[in-house]
């Protein structure tokens, strides 16, 4: 708006109400094909700041409009791609997300290709044992099929899957 770029400002305003709406729609499951129509949307929003590039890629043979997952599962896995993986990196910045069927388990995963950080080291902010707590809590509720996350990070990016076990 501040630039004049009239497009591009309406464009994020439609995107960041989208985004608005859903998180105030308060459902706990949504589909697969909402939550990457909400993760596109972020990602554009961001990407009009940062010119970083992404990918969502989804197996053929998922049907997204009929598996539910927890609402804003992957959201703050791919916030913090941004702000602490690739912001800094403008175009040369990349992430890619991935839906995939790996026999009954559903596997998500947000890659970046920032620098990393060391994963044994006590981090001081909240956005990871915010996820973490969050993981332990869906363990509680979906006794039957386990949350699993993993995260691996190195100096050429980071790695994040969750594994919903027997989901599909």
């Amino acid at each position: 708006m501040n630039k004049n770029e009239i497009d591009n400002a309406n464009n994020y305003l439609s995107k960041f109400a989208r985004l608005t709406r859903n998180v105030l729609d308060d459902k706990e499951l949504i589909s697969l094909s909402q939550e990457k129509t909400l993760l596109d949307d972020y990602l554009q929003m961001e990407q009009l700041r940062f010119g970083f590039k992404y990918e969502i890629n989804c197996l053929e043979m998922l049907d997204l409009d009929n598996i539910e997952i927890p609402s804003m599962l992957l959201q703050p896995f791919v916030e913090n791609a941004v702000k602490h993986g690739i912001s800094q990196k403008a175009n040369d910045g990349k992430i890619i997300i991935t839906f995939i069927k790996q026999a009954n388990d559903l596997v998500l995963t947000v890659t970046d290709n920032g620098n990393g950080f060391d994963t044994e080291k006590k981090n001081n902010g909240l956005g990871l044992q915010l996820s973490e707590s969050r993981v332990e809590l869906l363990n509680s509720i979906y006794k039957e099929n386990r949350f699993i996350l993993a995260i691996k990070s190195t100096t050429k990016g980071t790695k994040i899957s969750l594994s919903l076990s027997d989901w599909i």
